[in-house]
Parts: C-alpha cells; sequence; structure tokens
C-alpha cells in the first residue's frame, strides 16, 4: 500500500459533513470530563445541522485549513488575522488533529502553516485559547506560548490564553 504524504488545503464546501463528524470526535475525546456530557452528545447527535452550519460559514471563514492523510480529513486549523479580544493580534481559533493521528508532528505542521501565512502579513503577535485541563495547553507552552492570562468560555469554562511573539 502506498501512503501519500499529508497535504494542508483550503477548505472546501464538500469537506463540511467529514469535519463535522471530525469535530464531533475530536471534541468528545479531547473534552470529556472538562465540557459537559450533554454538549457532547449533542455535537454527534447533531452532525448533519453542523455540517449545514460549516457550508453557511465558508465565506466567512477564509483562513480554514484542513490536513488530509490519503484524503482523509486527519486535522484542521482555524485563525484570523485580526483577534477580537487583543489588539495587533492574529488568532487560531481551533487546531486539532485527530486522537489516532496525535503525536506524529501534524499539530505542528498546521501551527506553522498558520504562523507562515500570519507572518506573511507582517502580523507580529499571535493568540491562541485552550480550555483548561486540556492536555494541548502543554504543547502550546512547547511551541513557546506564554501564558497571559484566562477568561470564561461560554460562561463556565476557562479558556487559558497563550501569546506567540512571531
Amino acid at each position: 500500500m502506498i501512503f501519500m504524504e499529508p497535504i494542508i488545503r483550503k477548505r472546501k464546501i464538500e469537506d463540511s459533513n467529514e469535519l463535522a463528524h471530525a469535530i464531533a470526535l475530536i471534541w468528545n475525546d479531547t473534552y470529556k470530563g472538562i465540557v459537559d456530557d450533554d454538549f457532547l452528545k449533542g455535537l454527534l447527535d447533531n452532525e448533519k445541522t453542523s455540517a449545514e452550519r460549516l457550508k453557511k460559514s465558508i465565506n466567512d471563514q477564509q483562513d480554514y485549513y484542513v490536513l488530509t492523510l490519503d484524503d482523509k480529513i486527519i486535522g484542521w486549523i482555524y485563525y484570523t488575522l485580526d483577534s477580537d479580544k487583543y489588539e495587533d493580534a492574529a488568532e487560531i481559533h481551533s487546531l486539532y488533529i485527530l486522537k489516532e493521528y496525535q503525536g506524529n508532528g501534524y499539530g505542528k505542521m498546521l501551527y506553522d502553516y498558520a504562523v507562515k501565512n500570519i507572518r506573511q502579513k507582517e502580523i507580529q503577535k499571535l493568540i491562541i485559547g485552550c480550555l483548561d485541563g486540556n492536555p494541548s495547553n502543554d504543547f502550546y507552552k512547547h511551541l513557546g506560548g506564554k501564558y497571559i492570562g484566562n477568561h470564561l468560555f461560554r460562561e463556565k469554562y476557562i479558556e487559558n490564553i497563550y501569546l506567540f511573539e512571531l
């Protein structure tokens, strides 16, 4: 069997169903015990609705990329060049890799891809939020993120904020 190299490409409308399923799986793996079980179950039960939302948001979310391996979506990154909360900073809103593909450098590959694009826009700061209890907090620290505080996410979860000087 021949394996292809991972490919980062812009999200397409045709990705919506597969991406909605991946989002539900990752949230259920990553946030079990952190986020309410009812919310996580709702993601699995409402994948069709999530796919429709993804389809509708495609024009609004310009910097949304998927990572594919052998034509399967195994991760994604979504960022904006201007943060709503932090002045003169880009913000990564989501960076996820399916559980079975974690630990292979794919998360760093997506992060580096975003940073390269952000730097080309002459932006020198990047913000990433990560729910408290998520193992990815260690990943962001390893990448050089400086913890600068936290805030409430969805009015009940603590989100740690990391600053990257680019």
